[in-house]
């Protein structure tokens, strides 16, 4: 009785072929896609909310300036003394910086969402020679 054939070692070789691509490998992978585009999801919800917030903190500042501004074209309609005057460009140049340190403490505040990692691919396994 021969072990070693052509037929047997056929035989094995296809047996280990079909036993190392295993259905393990394609779960994990379903698995970490599943769980990456939840997560791309998730970010991308953040990262809409904070560019909400961000807007928002940018529009209140510049709407801060447009008042400081308007302000300040008002009471130069009615100033009469270089006091007035230096009394309504130190409104306008307090108002600005107001508006300035609030913004920058709310931006200072205001967290960037985190991208989320991508997966590491699996190595390829070399091809077989035929």
């Amino acid at each position: 009785m021969k072990f070693i054939s052509t037929k047997n070692v056929a035989l094995l070789v296809a047996a280990g072929l079909i036993a190392s691509t295993g259905t393990a490998v394609a779960a994990d992978t379903k698995d970490a896609a599943v769980a990456r585009a939840q997560a791309q999801a998730a970010f991308q919800s953040s990262m809409s909310t904070y560019i909400a917030a961000h807007r928002a903190i940018i529009d209140t500042r510049r709407a801060a300036h447009a008042k400081a501004l308007t302000d300040f074209q008002t009471a130069l309609n009615s100033v009469t003394t270089d006091a007035q005057l230096q009394a309504a460009k130190d409104a306008r140049k307090s108002a600005i910086t107001a508006a300035n340190t609030t913004a920058t403490a709310a931006l200072a505040a205001l967290v960037k969402p985190v991208k989320p990692a991508k997966a590491a691919k699996a190595p390829r396994s070399p091809k077989q020679a035929a």
